[in-house]
């Protein structure tokens, strides 16, 4: 008995030898971990092999127990390292790296308890702990090792399967929990002591070790749910014969039947019986396994049919997503599906994306986009062979192994279990993907089979989905564009309009004071051919004839800065100074107006304001225009108020800002003249209507003022605007002029940008 015992243990070290070989010569289609799985290989055959060294001749001082249980405990640690990094498939893993690190902590304890209980040296008595010497502390570290990683192995397999999204993962996790058992059984049998016990526990560590080379050679494995159902069916089937066999020769033993022609035909007759019997309750057997073993089947034909005449019924984009998705829900049995279009027209032509549909719309979700290179293992799989994906053989199979990580994200943040390439006249234009099934089977090739021919049944219907969206598209942009081309031809109208005005308040400007400097020429020279002329009156004349002039300076010098606007050719000197001073110097000129207008004009905040780098003259000339367009569309009486305030950077690194507002009582603005008001001779009036004079309610003027403010502040990195309740000359709604300074002008504020004409 004992020679046979030795050569199960001796086949075993062949054995291991073997599935030594076996990985090395199929080293490129080991999953990640072949270093580890040599490792414990190496390991178990060393543990193996030492159970046959008492049969030689071995050195009175060695003892070999220490020895196997060091193998023992190192192929438990590398066997928990590969199966760690094959659970949670990552090699810097916090468990992973546990793992190794109380590995280390075990192994240096068995060695120290060895070192202690004199078995490996016994020169070394002198050392030992009396509290550590004898077997039992060795043999309880060793115990208690091989127990706490059972545990936490089995524990790892159990949680990975419970949390697994793909039925295939869960079934390679159940895989490596009979695995677990198969390997640690092995080693705790070998360590038992008992030849027989060593022998079963060198088949069951060999049982163990094949499981784990199959599994990281083949990366799927057999349904472990079918198997088990299988074997369920099988065993019982089997003890049922057994039973009718045992039932019938122990009928033929206590009959004691003698062998005559009538004895046998009723031997005859009795088998006939226990075969009908036999076969009765083989029927009810397979009654009873069939609903638990063989799952429900999709007819191919029947699915076919009814996903066609779901999806050709479908016209809108978002009508056909909802369709297809459901209808493949149902025909499929599975939890979820989805549709993903594919827009190859992106970048450079190297990558294409994918949209993720949801009711016809792609959503905001960061996962709703991907993008797939043209030479990526997808891309070939799906557009280049046509064929169907699962993503279990995308995450697993060595084939993808070389797959982008973004690629991988996207596809495994979808949840899918299986995608399908939709394919039309050769053409890549879509994907059709489903999760698991309402029963958590994987997904068989039959399964991928049938989603490639629903996928092909939505092609056509996609493309026709398609174009009408894309007419809807067309459409909707054609009435966008219509409106477009409505509103600029109203502004063409108005700007139109405010060249013809411009025509007629430009003459208007030039001739009053053209008309006063000839008057007051006329006036000098008849005045002095009658010598008449005293010299209060050449002084009055005089001065009036200088107000005349200066009117036209300041025409013709409006009309120069908006030129200069127009061609970028205003240049901006910058140099520090404050808003109070700008502000200051922009009223001062208008004191006398506002006193003779009665007007009210306050501003508060400007002290203590930051100093900013600006042009001072032309932001003079600026703020003067807008307190300017003030004065004349406030009437008498009223209040013009400026405020100013300090406006921290929003973010690190840009400046902080001014916010200076001009707030008046006046006649307010029209909402859609806002913005109007901005541009070059817009003037919101008839200025036939309006009175001459710069300061006068409702004066006339070129319609320049706002156009150059708006030229300055902006070249200076800042922006104006206006904001008004409307405008009524009844209830004097009045509007507000903001101005927002940078501190800081930006590198590029040292001209003004050219304005829109």
């Amino acid at each position: 008995m004992d020679i046979v015992l030795k050569a199960v243990i001796l086949i075993a070290v062949i054995a291991h030898m073997g599935l030594l070989a076996y990985v090395q010569i199929r080293r490129q289609h080991v999953r990640a971990g072949r270093r580890w799985l040599l490792l414990t290989l190496l390991f178990a055959l060393g543990a193996t092999a030492l159970h046959l060294l008492p049969d030689f001749q071995l050195p009175a001082y060695f003892d070999p127990k220490p020895a196997l249980a060091l193998l023992q405990a190192a192929a438990v640690a590398a066997f928990g390292a590969f199966i760690i990094q094959d659970l949670r498939r990552q090699s810097n893993d916090r468990i992973y790296r546990l793992w190794l690190a109380l590995a280390v902590v075990w192994l240096g304890g068995l060695g120290a308890a060895a070192l202690l209980a004199n078995r490996l040296n016994p020169n070394l008595t002198a050392l030992a702990s009396p509290v550590l010497a004898g077997q039992s502390s060795f043999d309880l570290w060793l115990l208690a090792g091989l127990a706490a990683s059972s545990l936490t192995l089995l524990a790892l397999a159990f949680h990975a399967s419970y949390t697994a999204l793909l039925p295939e993962v869960a079934n390679r996790a159940l895989f490596w929990v009979l695995d677990i058992t198969a390997v640690m059984s092995g080693l705790v049998l070998a360590a038992a002591g008992s030849l027989p016990l060593i022998a079963l526990g060198s088949v069951a560590l060999l049982a163990g070790m094949a499981g784990a080379v199959y599994a990281q050679t083949s990366y799927r494995l057999f349904d472990l749910r079918v198997g088990w159902g299988a074997a369920l069916r099988a065993l019982t089937i089997t003890l049922i014969t057994a039973g009718f066999i045992y039932a019938a020769l122990m009928i033929v033993v206590q009959a004691n039947v003698q062998v005559t022609a009538e004895n046998a035909l009723i031997l005859a007759g009795l088998s006939v019986a226990a075969a009908l019997l036999y076969d009765l309750m083989r029927c009810l057997i397979d009654a009873i396994f069939q609903p638990l073993l063989r799952r429900p089947q999709t007819s191919p034909t029947a699915a076919t049919r009814k996903y066609s005449a779901q999806v050709s019924a479908a016209v809108e984009l978002d009508q056909l997503v909802q369709t297809a998705t459901a209808t493949l829900n149902e025909v499929l049995r599975v939890r979820r599906s989805l549709l993903l279009l594919v827009n190859d027209t992106v970048g450079d032509g190297a990558q294409i994306e994918l949209r993720l549909m949801s009711n016809g719309t792609a959503p905001a979700d960061p996962l709703g986009r991907g993008y797939l290179s043209r030479t990526s293992p997808i891309y070939q799989r799906l557009a280049a062979q046509q064929m169907p994906l699962s993503q279990f053989d995308l995450e697993f199979s060595p084939a993808f192994r070389d797959t982008p990580a973004a690629e991988q994200q996207f596809f495994s943040g979808l949840q899918m279990s299986a995608f399908a390439p939709i394919i039309l006249e050769n053409a890549f234009i879509g994907i059709l993907a489903c999760g698991p099934k309402l029963d958590d089977s994987p997904l068989h090739r039959r399964d991928l089979d049938l989603l490639a021919t629903l996928a092909n049944q939505t092609g056509v219907a996609l493309r026709n989905a398609r174009l009408v969206a894309d007419l809807r598209h067309l459409n909707r942009t054609m009435q966008s564009l219509n409106a477009d081309l409505e509103t600029a031809n109203a502004q063409l109208k108005k700007l139109d309009s405010v060249k013809t005005e411009f025509v007629t308040i430009a003459s208007h400007e030039l001739r009053t004071p053209l008309a006063q400097i000839r008057g007051y020429t006329d006036i000098l020279d008849a005045l002095n051919e009658q010598g008449m002329l005293t010299p209060e009156q050449t002084a009055g004349m005089v001065g009036n004839l200088r107000k005349a002039a200066e009117r036209m300076e300041e025409l013709i010098a409006a009309m120069l800065d908006v030129s200069q606007l127009d061609v970028n050719a205003m240049d901006l000197r910058f140099a520090p100074t404050t808003p109070d001073s700008i502000i200051r110097m922009a009223i001062e000129p208008l004191t006398e107006a506002i006193k003779q207008r009665k007007l009210t004009l306050s501003a508060r905040g400007l002290r203590g304001l930051p100093t900013i780098e600006a042009d001072m003259q032309r932001l003079v000339q600026a703020f003067r225009n807008v307190v300017m367009n003030a004065i004349k569309f406030t009437p008498d009486g009223g209040r013009i108020e400026i405020t100013a305030s300090h406006q921290p950077a929003e973010r690190p690194g840009s400046p902080d800002h001014i916010l200076i507002a001009i707030t008046d009582t006046g006649v307010g603005i029209a909402p859609e003249n806002l913005e109007l008001i901005f541009q070059k001779f817009f003037r919101a009036y008839d200025p036939g209507l309006h009175s001459t004079g710069a300061y006068k309610f409702m004066g006339a003027g070129p319609g320049l003022g706002l156009t150059i403010a708006r030229g300055v502040i902006e070249g200076h990195g800042g922006r104006i605007w206006a904001e008004s309740p409307g405008h009524s000359l009844q209830t004097y709604p009045g509007s507000t002029f903001y101005v927002l300074l940078p501190v800081v002008p930006p590198a590029n504020a040292r001209r003004v940008m050219p304005l829109d004409t």
